[in-house]
């Protein structure tokens, strides 16, 4: 009876290992060197649909789910402080009313979050910093948006909190634009370039211009992967961008979340015909998917066995 007994406990310690296993550091390492067996799931504002967007709460709900990116929003209040926030306004998101920029943090404080429906909640706005605080050494990273001009300021708090490499920046300019304008911090981040049919106004015509788009982010630098956005499925984002991001070994990330980003591909598609949209964009060789229906996709992953 105690030989089983002592098998039944080193079973349970193993299986509490494994589940264990899975932490920031995997994820990122899953995101820096992408294969075709794993694909990343990227929860847009969080787990907003029960839960307020870009709110702890919603952090929390994506970790009860296993989700491996939450995609937030950073800006910045008018005395400085940095403040998850999606809109300019704050009217349609919490119990008050006004420009963030327009605003300083002791009133922002006191206000309520929303839930997507409008409903009330008695949770608060969090602050930049205490968001990446809840984040630490979560197996989550965090995709931060709205921020591609205070880069250096949201670097700071991921430096002060101990998360830099959990914070994935994003932007549409390449690295030398990026240096002249913030300094060497560029050189310290994980950015992922953004590419959309709009990338192409004003570039040389010629079937060549997208893979020259892409080869311009990789001077002096390797970016952690590539957002990109199409609203037609023969755009030269699917038939050139996508062939040549996956060609240069980094991740492919492209949204759900509405039919232009995808031609028409998008998570509400989805619930109908999982596989003839979000198989969709499996096969043109997605690593990770942003998405507003992030249980519904890690279920239609796993049943593919693409997700642990």
């Amino acid at each position: 009876m105690k030989k089983i007994a002592l098998l039944i406990a080193f079973l349970q310690a193993g299986a509490l290992f494994a589940q264990g296993t899975k932490t920031p550091q995997n994820i990122l390492n899953r995101f820096l060197h992408p294969g075709n067996n794993y694909v990343l799931v990227a929860a847009h504002r969080g787990d907003w649909r029960n839960a307020p967007e870009n709110s702890i709460h919603a952090l929390n709900l994506c970790l009860e789910m296993g989700v491996d990116i939450m995609e937030t929003d950073v800006v910045k209040t008018k005395d400085g402080v940095l403040i998850l926030m999606h809109d300019q306004k704050i009217d349609r998101t919490t119990s008050g009313k006004g420009l963030v920029s327009e605003l300083t943090w002791d009133y922002l404080m006191e206000l309520t979050l929303r839930q997507g429906h409008g409903g009330p909640t008695e949770e608060h706005i969090p602050t930049f910093e205490a968001f990446m605080l809840a984040v630490k050494g979560k197996p989550i990273l965090i995709n931060l948006d709205k921020c591609w001009d205070i880069i250096p300021d949201v670097y700071a708090v991921l430096k002060k909190t101990g998360t830099v490499e959990q914070g994935l920046f994003k932007g549409n300019l390449p690295l030398p634009e990026l240096r002249k304008k913030f300094g060497p911090v560029m050189d310290s981040i994980h950015y992922i370039a953004m590419i959309s049919p709009g990338s192409f106004e004003g570039n040389p015509k010629g079937d060549q211009a997208p893979l020259n788009l892409i080869d311009g982010f990789f001077n002096h630098y390797r970016p952690a992967g590539f957002e990109l956005g199409f609203d037609k499925e023969h755009s030269p984002v699917v038939t050139q961008c996508i062939p040549g991001v996956r060609a240069k070994g980094v991740t492919v990330w492209l949204n759900a979340l509405w039919a232009s980003q995808n031609a028409g591909h998008d998570d509400e598609n989805a619930m109908s015909d999982p596989d003839a949209n979000w198989g969709y964009l499996l096969q043109l060789g997605a690593n990770a998917i942003q998405t507003d229906r992030p249980h519904e996709l890690l279920e239609y992953l796993r049943r593919k066995r693409l997700h642990d």
